[in-house]
């Protein structure tokens, strides 16, 4: 008993996964089904879905399993679907799964499955799996991991910040929304006012004092300066706004801090949002040293 060559070759463009409905639409039987199954030909993964045998299960095989969990017109969103796009290198260890509401799929190990309805400008099929659209990816991505993934994706041009925003303003009212309308307020106008606010906040709420902003220092304004101690706290933008030439522009002036004799700390807006006690606690030491 083998696999029907058209359906093989079916299976194998999707990473080993053959679903009943496929079987069905090749002319295989109900009967039909469960002797491959019996026969070991195939490996049952979850209600109607299965495995070839012979395949190895890869991290793309349990990308489309996961969907295929899901239910009718699930997609693989968040940080899955960013490694999907080729955003980030490795696969998430928990898949995550976006399905509506109304459609219940069986549940699977190392799946996370959030039931909520998703427009069609939020989803693309991409070699035969449903996700998320690029841009809604990178923002679920950046909240199930870090804003690394936003950076990237600005960096690598894949996506634009109007694109961004559309994805943003279809989120709003969502669980998620507080967490996406951070994000983008680390890469819009005015993001380094914010971040340099951001950084005064948690030092005062750390309760660091003897800090100055915008201090002039040798034709420079350190962002934040402990003058007494000559510290140096830098806020560095996103990738976003940051080409080649303001790259070579704020290594300078690092370098002229540090010939003055000034102790220079940068931080990232990921740094402020994601690791706050970290930014204080360094800075803390460097005030102590």
């Amino acid at each position: 008993m083998q696999t029907p060559s058209r359906l093989r070759q079916h299976a194998l463009a999707r990473d080993g996964v053959v679903t009943f409905a496929d079987a069905v639409e090749f002319g295989l039987t109900k009967s039909g089904v469960h002797r491959r199954v019996g026969s070991g030909l195939w490996t049952p993964q979850s209600r109607g879905v299965y495995t070839l045998a012979d395949h190895p299960v890869t991290p793309r095989t349990r990308a489309r399993l996961a969907v295929a969990a899901g239910g009718v017109d699930a997609a693989l969103s968040g940080l899955g679907a960013a490694w999907w796009h080729g955003i980030v290198d490795d696969p998430p260890k928990k898949f995550t799964v976006t399905a509506p509401r109304s459609r219940h799929g069986s549940p699977v190990d190392g799946v996370r499955v959030r039931y909520r309805p998703l427009v069609d400008a939020e989803t693309v099929t991409r070699d035969h799996l449903l996700v998320t659209s690029l841009p809604l990816s990178v923002l679920e991505a950046s909240v199930e991991s870090d804003s690394s993934v936003l950076d990237a994706a600005l960096l690598l041009r894949r996506v634009s910040m109007e694109q961004l925003r559309t994805a943003a303003a279809r989120r709003r009212g969502k669980a998620d929304s507080a967490e996406i309308a951070m994000l983008m307020a680390g890469v819009e106008t005015g993001a380094r006012s914010a971040a340099e606010r951001l950084a005064v906040d948690l030092l005062r709420d750390g309760g660091v004092e003897g800090w100055v902003c915008n201090h002039p220092v040798g034709g420079y304004f350190v962002d934040v300066a402990f003058p007494d101690r000559m510290l140096a706290v830098e806020i560095d933008g996103m990738a976003f706004h940051r080409d080649a030439e303001t790259f070579q522009r704020d290594r300078r002036r690092r370098n002229d801090l540090i010939a003055l004799g000034w102790t220079v700390l940068n931080y990232t807006w990921a740094d402020l949002t994601e690791r706050p006690g970290y930014v204080v606690e360094r800075v803390r030491q460097a005030l102590a040293a």
